[in-house]
C-alpha cells in the first residue's frame, strides 16, 4: 500500500490480538465470538466511545484485557474469554494475567534493612 503523501510512513499490521468469548448457540452448542460495541460518553453526550476486542499493537493489549474483564463483570451470560495472538507463525493463546495491571492503592509497602 503506497503512502498518500510523500514521506508518509505506513504502519503495517504484523500481529493481531483478539479476545474471543464463548456464547451459547443452543443447549448443546457454544461458539466463540469476537465482541465489539459502543457506549455513550457521560462527559460528552453527543459522542460515543467505540470499543472492540481486537487490537493490532502489543501496547494496547493491556487496555484490551481491561475491557474484557469489564465485559465479564457486566455480562452475566459471559463467564470467560480467551486471549489470542495471530502473527506470521500462527495462532498463540496468551494469558490475560500477563497484561493485567493491579492498583496498589490498598497495598502497604514497607522497606527495611536486613
Amino acid at each position: 500500500m503506497a503512502p498518500q503523501t510523500p514521506g508518509q510512513k505506513v504502519d503495517r499490521v504484523t500481529e493481531i490480538y483478539v479476545a474471543v468469548f464463548p456464547v451459547s448457540v443452543n443447549a448443546e452448542l457454544k461458539t466463540e465470538v469476537v465482541l465489539a460495541g459502543y457506549k455513550k460518553d457521560p462527559a460528552l453526550p453527543a459522542m460515543s466511545l467505540v470499543r472492540a476486542t481486537v487490537e493490532t499493537h502489543a501496547q494496547a493489549v493491556k487496555d484490551l484485557v481491561a475491557l474484557c474483564d469489564e465485559i465479564i463483570k457486566e455480562q452475566k451470560e459471559i463467564e470467560s474469554y480467551r486471549l489470542l495472538k495471530f502473527d506470521q507463525h500462527g495462532m498463540h493463546v496468551l494469558s490475560p494475567d500477563d497484561y493485567r495491571t493491579f492498583d496498589s492503592q490498598y497495598a502497604h509497602h514497607q522497606w527495611g534493612v536486613c
